[in-house]
């Protein structure tokens, strides 16, 4: 294996692993937070989505704001693993 390519490698599990690292515990705290603005909200614990018991209305979005919320730190910690991985002075974020 040549040196460049070698490189490019070692870079892209370098950053796969700053972004999967970032991206897991954004999103461990992101979700006690949507818990906790949903207990804020509505003085109720989150539905369980597979519970007949709870309504349709309150497990949907209960699910939608789980999914939004972790959808968009994910974004956010990707976005910030790539500019930390560009000031560290790498030319170009692997793309895979």
């Amino acid at each position: 294996m040549n040196d460049e390519k070698h490189e490019t490698l070692a870079s892209s599990i370098e950053f796969k692993i700053m972004a999967g690292a970032l991206a897991a515990l954004s999103t461990f705290v992101v979700q006690k937070l949507i818990r906790a603005g949903w207990k804020q909200i509505t003085g109720q614990e989150p539905p369980d989505p597979d519970d007949p018991e709870a309504s349709t209305v309150s497990a949907v979005a209960w699910v939608a704001a789980s999914a939004v919320g972790v959808a968009v730190v994910q974004v956010l910690a990707r976005r910030m693993a790539a500019n930390r991985y560009a000031s560290l002075g790498r030319k170009q974020t692997p793309t895979q």
